[in-house]
């Protein structure tokens, strides 16, 4: 396994790791929020920009396969 391979594979992990722990910060958030309860700050942040990062992070996975395709 090449070392651009693993980048990827670590790329993708993470970013099926940060959208798994967004959403439960999501459904997090909506509990505070139906129960009249004060949003701790940094749980609306991560539920806010967890999954952008997220997709970002699986277009740079999906964009590196396909460069890496296009060269074989």
């Amino acid at each position: 396994m090449s070392d651009s391979s693993k980048t990827m594979t670590v790329l993708s992990r993470m970013a099926i790791i940060i959208a798994v722990l967004s959403a439960l910060a999501l459904v997090g958030t909506l509990v505070f929020y139906f129960q009249d309860l004060a949003i701790p700050p940094l749980l609306m942040l991560f539920a806010r920009l967890g999954l952008p990062a997220a997709f970002i992070l699986a277009a740079i996975v999906v964009f590196g396969n396909v460069a890496k395709r296009r060269k074989n």
